[in-house]
């Protein structure tokens, strides 16, 4: 979602001050043209719209109805997005589109999950975005309001063009012999003479210089209609968005907290248990050397398999904080690693066209080794997926099983530190874990530089 920006505005004003230079700008003429495309179009969507949500409506209790208007409402975001086109080309303000993204996928891309109504799918969820969406009936608004301002501007523009010319071309039609008249008061009188068709000709002078005024004031209060009811809220937006970002610093700093307890938890109830039992063991087979070498022989035995596990753990802890693999050949080896670990068959299907930052790898790596320990510990799955894929600035995750599902990161199943991790990171996680399965991890990961 993005909010609009205004384009080349302190240029056009400085070309206020000079009416004559104002004149054969090219600001006011476009003014004018949007000003009558304004008018056409504001008639071509209120006939359509009106007569496609009617007949909707209208045949609602039958098949034919509610599709008519699930279409319609895909329709006008289309006229909206013509709209910001317009207003870029004509009166130079850019407003991008600030709708919610749609699911991704096509429209039929998965059957209903187990315990929803048959009609659910990603059609519904594509639906259920744009009707949940504000900015598009805001949409809706401003079409329907383009019709009795198209008329306005239509009004407006023919007579701020039309009386100066026209006035100013007295002196021509009087030449060709054409009888004209003008008013003063109640008074109606026909020019009869050079000296009147050039006096009314004169009136037209400042009325040619006020019309670029009266197009270009009339243009830019198209611009901030269209800016308010076609962009988002900028206001809104940042707000919202200092908000999201106050979030994150502190589940940044909760996930940092976290990750060092557990980091100190497991040296001290792993690694630093398996060394404390080495040395006892060596400080016994030590004593023992000499009067009874057998059993410091069996001890020192005891202590080279304890120190073996112990230098495991570690490797695996090291493994478990940032591999060397993730370092030294990037995610798409260390996923393959982490699937070879697994303690069920695991596909891997990662195809990223370059290194992504180091931050990025490895909150992904972080998530993909979380996934899988889950499903391997929790879900009685026999086989996952992953796969991993790069969509523009997003680095697109998703971890998928065929277990009994029922993946709840609320009962502490390894998954409650997802969704913090990510949120930090400023990207979006979905855990799609119905009774019976499939369960489905879908994380997107902001990469861009």
């Amino acid at each position: 979602m993005s909010a609009s920006v205004p384009a080349a505005v302190p240029q056009r004003r400085a070309t206020l001050r000079n009416p004559l230079r104002l004149l054969f700008s090219a600001e006011p003429w476009l003014a004018a043209v949007f000003m009558l495309l304004s008018f056409a179009l504001g008639i071509f969507w209120f006939v359509v719209l009106v007569t496609l949500i009617a007949t909707g409506f209208g045949l609602s209790v039958t098949f034919v109805g509610v599709p008519l208007l699930v279409a319609t409402l895909f329709l006008w975001p289309l006229g909206a997005r013509v709209e910001r086109a317009r207003v870029k080309a004509f009166l130079g303000l850019e407003i991008r589109d600030p709708y919610q993204p749609l699911p991704e996928g096509p429209w039929f891309g998965h059957p209903a999950r187990e315990g929803e109504p048959a009609v659910r799918g990603l059609w519904w969820d594509k639906i259920r975005t744009r009707f949940t969406d504000r900015y598009v009936w805001q949409d809706l608004i401003y079409l329907f309001l383009l019709f009795p301002i198209g008329i306005a501007e239509f009004v407006i523009a023919t007579v701020a063009i039309a009386t100066p010319f026209g006035l100013l071309g007295t002196p021509l039609y009087y030449w060709f012999g054409a009888e004209m008249q003008y008013t003063i008061g109640a008074n109606v009188r026909e020019i009869d003479s050079w000296a009147e068709a050039f006096a009314v000709g004169a009136l037209g002078l400042p009325l040619l210089l006020l019309m670029p005024y009266i197009l270009i004031g009339v243009g830019r209060g198209h611009a901030w209609l269209a800016r308010h009811l076609l962009g988002s809220d900028r206001e809104r937006e940042l707000e919202a968005r200092v908000g999201q970002l106050t979030e994150s610093r502190s589940r940044a700093r909760d996930v940092s907290v976290s990750e060092l307890q557990r980091i100190e938890r497991d040296l001290h109830d792993g690694a630093q248990q398996r060394l404390v039992k080495l040395s006892m063991d060596l400080g016994m087979a030590r004593e023992k050397l000499d009067t009874d070498p057998d059993a410091a022989k069996a001890l020192i035995v005891e202590a080279h398999e304890e120190a073996k596990r112990a230098m495991q753990e570690i490797r695996d802890l090291a493994r478990g904080i940032h591999p060397a693999v993730l370092t030294d050949r990037g995610l798409d080896p260390a996923i393959s690693a982490l699937a070879g670990r697994a303690s069920i068959p695991v596909i891997v299907d990662v195809d990223l066209p370059q290194r992504l930052p180091e931050a990025v790898e490895s909150t992904a790596y972080f998530i993909v080794a979380e996934a899988l320990t889950n499903i391997t510990r929790h879900s009685g799955a026999t086989e996952a997926r992953v796969t991993a894929r790069q969509a523009g600035d997003r680095l697109v995750l998703e971890i998928s099983d065929n277990g009994h599902g029922g993946a709840n990161p609320a009962l502490g199943t390894g998954l409650a530190g997802l969704a913090d991790r990510v949120a930090a990171f400023d990207g979006t996680l979905t855990i799609d874990s119905p009774e019976g399965g499939p369960t489905r991890i879908h994380a997107e990961l902001p990469c861009g530089s």
